[in-house]
């Protein structure tokens, strides 16, 4: 991979100012740190209300600023903060014009809350911008979102409804919002920009094992410039059942609505259906999980969905499957080996009257199909993906994992989702003489914990090209495919998170 000086001048950038001013605030940090871990281990956690719309992991850290600050417990305050240097090589999407891609995006949030007995008022603010970003690069919304707000709403819970003992959640106002494995809905982790929605969300349960939601929203509209606002003419709408009560088979059964005619254009409209179900049993992460003379377990994650409806003007019927099976050993560095496939229908004909390309909604590429922000070439639409995945834990402050995956093209007439940049259109062979191979891809990622508040994380992935795009080469104008977008493309990245 070859790295422009203005690259290599980039990183030491990044890493330059990200230690910077955890050097000079080292001694007051610490202190704080202390606090609130003891804060953490000591006490029960004080639930924040999005616990309850999105996995814990993604906002639940010491709240070492509160702490430094002498907030008191009913103040929600937190900060983080993400330097990224990415680097793309053969860019293949329609409308790119540069041979490669350097961009340093950074993403900033704050959150502050207030609470008084089952209410909270909670505003969360997140900046997210590129730097150095050229005419014709993936840019725009999808990696740029200045200050604006992510989240803000009122909520209540009541852990106890008319004696029952079931506990009842209710949010308004703008939220991110997860189901599952965020395939379909997903609060995002990897792309700068973030995903959220205005409207009303539900959840009854137990409080322990097995819960009932449902949300109706309003899709929010990105805006790099501009305060974001409701998509008009656009709704999401849901429900599922969510239960843990067995760890051999956990998972949920779901329903997902959109009807999006937010696309004024002639045939752009979609009015979906989604109905889906996954059960699963998780992962060991540490030995001390395995019980005595345990040698290894077995986890899996299996998951599938129909899609009904219209979709630009055809019926639609589309349908989706995921599936991993893997088993982790009982020794040191605890190796996982996991054997993964993905399938997201397309259409067979597209010149006839029926949709069968499945819409992923607002789901999450990362976990399943590789590295997304700049990179991304994969969508759970249209895409056969069948893989295997080692992940290790050299120790417990660093994670490491390799994956190799081979990629198909479900139909070959229909369109690589995602190829292109805004105002184009998707790579495609409408003859399907290109055929459907897309290549394999080989990613290799490992995160280091710093301290309690700072993560180190780099990757690597390499993306051999199949006879797909060697076909494209062969169609007038190259298909719409870039010069040099048929050769092998490398992506590298290299970023720092601080939480607060």
């Amino acid at each position: 991979m070859k790295l422009k000086s203005k690259t290599l001048l980039v990183l030491l950038l990044t890493i330059f100012i990200t230690k910077q001013p955890l050097a000079s605030a080292r001694p007051t940090l610490e202190a704080a740190a202390q606090r609130a871990k003891e804060t953490f281990h000591s006490k029960e956690w004080r639930e924040v209300p999005d616990e309850a719309l999105v996995r814990a992991n993604r906002i639940k850290w010491n709240r070492i600023a509160k702490a430094a600050l002498n907030l008191p417990d009913w103040v929600e305050f937190g900060l983080s903060q993400r330097t990224r240097f990415e680097f793309v090589s053969n860019n293949w999407r329609t409308g790119q014009r540069n041979a490669d891609n350097t961009q340093l995006p950074l993403q900033s949030r704050v959150r502050l809350g207030i609470n008084r007995g089952p209410y909270w008022v909670l505003f969360e603010g997140q900046d997210s911008r590129t730097h150095f970003a050229q005419a014709g690069d993936f840019a725009g919304r999808e990696v740029a979102n200045k200050f604006d707000i992510l989240q803000l709403f009122g909520s209540a819970t009541f852990k106890n409804v008319f004696g029952t003992e079931l506990r009842t959640d209710l949010h308004f106002g703008r939220m991110t919002l997860e189901l599952g494995a965020a395939r379909l809905i997903g609060r995002n982790d990897f792309p700068n920009t973030t995903n959220n929605f205005d409207g009303g969300h539900l959840s009854i349960g137990n409080n322990k094992d097995w819960r009932v939601r449902a949300f109706l929203t309003a899709p929010v509209n990105r805006k790099n410039d501009e305060l974001d606002d409701a998509r008009n003419r656009t709704l999401f709408w849901g429900t599922a059942f969510e239960s843990t009560q067995n760890k051999w088979a956990s998972g949920e059964i779901y329903y997902l609505g959109l009807s999006d005619e937010f696309d004024r254009q002639s045939n752009r409209a979609k009015h979906l259906h989604t109905t889906g179900a996954r059960i699963v049993k998780k992962d060991i992460r540490q030995r001390s999980d395995f019980e005595s003379e345990q040698t290894g377990e077995l986890d899996y994650d299996l998951e599938g969905a129909a899609q009904v409806g219209d979709r630009h003007g055809k019926d639609h019927f589309a349908w989706m499957a995921f599936a991993r099976l893997a088993y982790t050993l009982n020794q040191p560095w605890i190796p996982r080996l996991a054997g993964e496939f993905v399938y997201a229908s397309g259409t067979r004909n597209p010149d006839g009257d029926q949709s069968a390309t499945f819409d992923r909604l607002f789901g999450l590429r990362r976990p399943d199909l590789g590295h997304t922000s700049l990179f991304g070439p994969f969508s759970h639409s249209n895409l056969i993906k069948v893989g295997w995945r080692l992940t290790a834990l050299p120790r417990d402050d660093f994670r490491i994992f390799i994956k190799h995956h081979l990629n198909w093209l479900a139909e070959k007439r229909d369109a690589l989702s995602g190829s292109a940049l805004p105002g184009f259109s998707n790579l495609q062979d409408r003859t399907g003489s290109s055929g459907s191979f897309l290549g394999h891809d080989i990613e290799l990622v490992g995160r280091y914990r710093i301290r309690e508040t700072t993560d180190l994380e780099a990757g690597y992935q390499h993306w051999f090209k199949g006879s797909f795009f060697d076909g494209l080469t062969q169609l007038a104008n190259r298909g719409g495919l870039p010069i040099n977008g048929e050769k092998d493309t490398n992506y590298f990245f290299v970023q720092t998170t601080v939480r607060f």
